[in-house]
């Protein structure tokens, strides 16, 4: 028989990649998204739940009969502080309560990195809070902190960059680009989570960060080499990248990046983490590899 997989904000960008490959590996899949417009960056044969998971209602009778529960939705950014309340807690408490009656036996929750870093804003704060409460629910739980995840359909972090890197001739390099992360490609964790719903793991909590550590000049350096253009690298003082991204916050609606993320980015902090390579044998997508796929596929 096969299993019923229920995954949660599944039109984002790792779910828009995890859902096709629990589907192709022969799960049953029902998602879960805020919207109908969302449906259309998942495959068509997939179930699709549209609710707002802060607020209870009928969906929460959709988790019975499901194996396994993959817990993505979140708040990232948001000018509003309470959204972070809603999205990562109170949504989170829902949808345990939900899980909990419908007997799930496994939780997969995509956490972050941040919990465990320099970084102490709404988003990690809401995310430990997000954490605990799955702990304490005494279902099965497998919980991931990744790091900068990348890969093609991300606009934000390394799609970000290349974008930038393709508009502009000239290319600063704040700090002379010393600082850097750890960045893990998309399939790389969507193989993690197969190999966590196949597997006999239980109650553990797995640091999963990229394979090696990357500064931004290296970033910049293979994005230009990838994208087969000239451009000219220069460095400058870090308090341009704080203003810019400042100014942003301030300005626009919705900013890609807070300055919360932005210290977090040029401190440039290293994570031990797990080494997922060998505990699941994966061989890690290279970073070369993985920008190459993303502008091959743009």
């Amino acid at each position: 028989m096969k299993k019923k997989i229920f995954v949660t904000g599944a039109a984002g960008f790792v779910g828009s990649h995890l859902v096709p490959m629990l589907m192709n590996a022969g799960f049953e899949v029902t998602v879960l998204v805020r919207s109908k417009k969302e449906k259309k960056v998942l495959p068509s044969k997939v179930a699709v739940v549209v609710a707002d998971l802060a607020k209870r209602g009928s969906w929460q009778k959709e988790l019975k009969s499901h194996d396994v529960l993959v817990h993505l939705a979140a708040e990232i950014s948001s000018k509003d502080p309470n959204m972070f309340e809603k999205n990562n807690v109170v949504a989170t408490k829902n949808l345990i309560k939900a899980a909990q009656k419908a007997k799930i036996k496994k939780i997969i929750l995509f956490s972050s990195a941040a919990v465990t870093s320099i970084r102490k804003d709404l988003y990690a704060q809401t995310k430990e809070i997000q954490e605990k409460i799955v702990i304490g629910s005494k279902i099965n739980y497998l919980i991931l902190r990744p790091s900068m995840i990348y890969g093609p359909g991300d606009n934000k972090n390394i799609g970000w960059l290349i974008n930038i890197i393709k508009k502009l001739p000239i290319i600063p390099l704040p700090g002379g680009g010393h600082f850097g992360r750890q960045p893990i490609f998309i399939d790389d964790i969507s193989r993690i989570v197969l190999k966590l719903i196949y597997g006999n793991y239980a109650n553990k909590i797995f640091e999963i960060h990229g394979y090696e550590y990357i500064p931004l000049s290296k970033m910049v350096k293979v994005i230009v080499k990838k994208s087969h253009k000239s451009k000219i690298i220069f460095p400058i003082p870090l308090f341009f990248l704080n203003w810019t991204f400042w100014l942003g916050e301030k300005l626009l609606p919705n900013p890609k990046f807070t300055q919360d993320q932005i210290k977090s980015l040029i401190s440039g902090e290293k994570f031990s983490g797990d080494k997922w390579w060998k505990i699941f044998d994966i061989i890690p997508t290279s970073f070369e590899a993985g920008v190459e796929k993303m502008i091959s596929q743009k």
